[in-house]
């Protein structure tokens, strides 16, 4: 059990070092009010940071498009004060 929280906690603080920019851009958005949106299975924005996904076959290591499912976004406004 022990061995679980140490690799859990391990792999957590890999991601976090591996992705601090993107995390740092996150909070830095959030905090002017961007809020995630579903955007449902889309190609990578090259202006975007972000962690995409991508699904590789364990046989022949071939992997698909990486890909994202959410993404950051500033609230439209929609003229209503």
């Amino acid at each position: 059990m022990v061995l679980l929280i140490a690799l859990v906690l391990g792999l957590g603080t890999t991601v976090g070092v591996q992705n601090k920019e993107f995390f740092d851009q996150v909070a830095k958005e959030r905090a002017m009010g961007a809020e995630w949106n579903y955007v449902g299975k889309q190609s990578l924005d090259p202006t975007a940071k972000s962690i995409p996904a991508q699904i590789c076959d364990p046989d022949t290591g071939e992997c698909g498009e990486p890909y994202i499912i959410w993404k950051l976004k500033m609230p439209e406004d929609n003229g209503s004060n």
